[in-house]
């Protein structure tokens, strides 16, 4: 009803414009350009109306699928936070050391200490397998994002190690702290890990995992 309205109101506009616009090529052109318009907004409309309507048990099953993620990717998002943290710390070791604020012994007994935590975290990060029941898509991307994170903590384990036996005060070169920090920031700048670029994987298992709005829990179809 309230279509047909519209219409009528658009007629009697058109109506007035007719009277009132002295040029009928002006009119002319206004209409053309107004039924255009209207043409697209039709078609645009229909093809919105002919996609399908998800399924109360397909959206069920995202909203589970969603929970089985989340809270996977919890557990997931604490290794990335903690290898985070371990590499501020490295780094701060060996700034500490250059600066002089800390002897190589110090230096030696920290960085042996993070290389030890480093490796409990290796073996939570290859722990962290996805979950089962995820679907495939999802399952696949998430054992690229488990990839990627144990080829970023293995290069964090092997730079601190090189490290803490370059700071060996046993076994260490020279005298010189000068030179043992030189030493240690050339490990630090060669063995460095590349960051670790997820975005790609989250976006994907967002893509995987989204309920289109108007079938989200609250919202009306009109």
């Amino acid at each position: 009803m309230l279509v047909y309205l519209l219409a009528l109101l658009c007629l009697a506009l058109l109506a007035l414009l007719y009277h009132y616009i002295p040029n009928r090529k002006i009119f002319g052109c206004f209409c053309l350009t107004l039924l255009l318009v209207a043409g697209i907004a039709y078609f645009a409309n229909q093809r919105q109306s002919n996609q399908p309507v998800m399924s109360e048990a397909r959206k069920y099953e995202l909203q589970q699928q969603q929970k089985i993620f989340t809270d996977w990717y919890a557990e997931y998002q604490k290794n990335v936070d903690e290898m985070d943290h371990n590499w501020q710390w490295y780094h701060n070791i060996l700034e500490n050391f250059k600066e002089q604020n800390i002897d190589i012994q110090t230096a030696y007994v920290r960085l042996k200490q993070l290389e030890e935590d480093s490796r409990l975290l290796r073996d939570r990060v290859y722990g962290l397998t996805p979950p089962q029941e995820l679907g495939d898509e999802c399952y696949d991307l998430c054992i690229s994002l488990n990839q990627k994170a144990a080829g970023y903590i293995e290069a964090q384990c092997r730079t601190i190690t090189l490290s803490r036996a370059a700071s060996d005060p046993v076994h260490i070169l020279t005298d010189d702290p000068a030179e043992q920090s030189r030493a240690l920031q050339q490990i630090m700048i060669r063995e460095s890990p590349e960051e670790l670029f997820i975005a790609d994987e989250i976006s994907g298992i967002r893509n995987q995992l989204a309920i289109p709005e108007d079938d989200m829990p609250g919202k009306a179809n009109n």
